[in-house]
């Protein structure tokens, strides 16, 4: 399988990212542009002019087009695993176990990937705790990746709703922050009410912390009270509380032993749950 890697959230490190190449395809996709207007910041992703910048879309016949440029590059000779220079990953392989511990967004994500089932789908608004989880999946059994598709945040537990809806024989598993969760938690109750078999798995971080990362890049201090905008511990919220609630198993982890044994569990078992992991 090809090691797929996501650009860069923002638009300066994606520019610097696509600088790397003299040709950019992109197929059956829409050429990438900033989410945000930032100051003197770019909106065009990739610096490339025209004649070096491909978009073979539904007015081509994908499948052709691929196969002729497949051909003219000579790509046969690329074996995956010997002169693929990483591209593709060749051996399945899950992450190595971990020692106990207080639990981490890295090893939170390693602990996902150890477990998730072949041909599960991973709904991630995961945001700024699952940046490793990429690396940590790369050799799982196959599995499809969903994530927001722009700046929006708190599609993550209703997105979870549809595939698990669309694709009942598999299972669904949603990484999502806790504070963009915070947008849709009611999707929970539609878990619940349709059996919905969705784990739901809240990176328990207590804070808006991609919100800080904007703040920060704008250069707007704690001094605006910016800080106590974005902070969720005071008062904090009671993830295990609000899905019971809504009438979905619940627990909470704080260790990687404790979330290590919560989500094999909720692997193992159909149906909705939530785990609170803290970190």
């Amino acid at each position: 399988f090809p090691h797929a890697a996501r650009l860069p959230y923002f638009p300066q490190d994606a520019v610097r990212e696509f600088s790397k190449y003299d040709v950019v395809l992109c197929i059956d996709a829409k050429k990438p542009v900033a989410m945000f207007g930032y100051e003197e910041g770019p909106v065009d992703l990739i610096p490339l002019n025209e004649d070096h910048l491909w978009e073979i879309d539904t007015s081509f016949n994908i499948e052709s087009a691929v196969d002729m440029l497949f051909e003219e590059m000579g790509a046969a000779r690329i074996k995956p695993g010997t002169n693929c220079g990483g591209v593709f990953v060749v051996k399945e392989a899950r992450p190595r176990k971990l020692s106990d511990g207080k639990l981490r967004a890295m090893s939170l994500m390693s602990l996902v990937a150890s477990h998730q089932p072949e041909d599960a789908i991973i709904v991630d608004e995961s945001l700024t705790s699952g940046t490793n989880y990429y690396e940590a999946s790369k050799g799982c059994p196959a599995f499809t990746h969903l994530f927001q598709t722009g700046g929006a945040i708190g599609i993550g537990p209703p997105l979870a709703v549809g595939a698990a809806v669309a694709c009942p024989g598999r299972k669904v598993i949603n990484i999502q922050a806790d504070g963009s969760g915070l947008y849709s938690p009611q999707a929970l109750w539609t878990q619940a009410k349709e059996g919905l078999d969705v784990i739901t798995v809240i990176c328990s971080n207590r804070k808006y912390n991609i919100l800080n990362l904007e703040l920060e890049k704008q250069k707007v201090t704690s001094a605006s009270h910016a800080e106590n905008l974005t902070n969720l511990s005071n008062p904090p919220i009671n993830w295990v509380a609000l899905a019971e609630g809504f009438g979905v198993k619940s627990s909470k982890a704080t260790t990687v032993a404790e979330f290590d044994q919560q989500f094999k569990k909720a692997v193992a078992t159909r149906g909705p749950h939530l785990i609170e992991a803290i970190i």
